[in-house]
């Protein structure tokens, strides 16, 4: 059993895997959690759990490495921006979509 963040053996252990250590352990660093120190399902929920309330400065900090494309800049507006920021950024989004160069 696994997923691409962590695997677990027969015996229940869990580890992680080298993207699981590199995307998870600077979120779990923020609650004050080692990553070394979750060896099971259940030692990872509740690490998840605790660091939950650190999720979108985490989330920021990881959007800062997205591209700088206009679908990026788009998915940073939706996931920290508001409604209405968001609607604005999208408008202008669709408008350059529909642009033809013409050469």
């Amino acid at each position: 059993m696994g997923n691409h963040y962590y695997l677990i053996d027969e015996t229940g252990r869990l580890r992680f895997t080298q993207t699981g250590l590199h995307e998870l352990a600077p979120y779990f660093a923020k609650a004050g959690i080692d990553i070394r120190d979750i060896d099971t399902l259940d030692a990872y929920n509740k690490a998840r759990e605790h660091a939950s309330p650190f999720f979108t400065e985490w989330l920021a900090e990881r959007a800062s490495e997205w591209g700088d494309t206009d679908q990026f800049y788009l998915l940073r507006t939706a996931t920290f921006a508001t409604t209405e920021e968001l609607e604005k950024k999208k408008s202008r989004f669709d408008l350059k979509q529909s642009l033809r160069v013409v050469r």
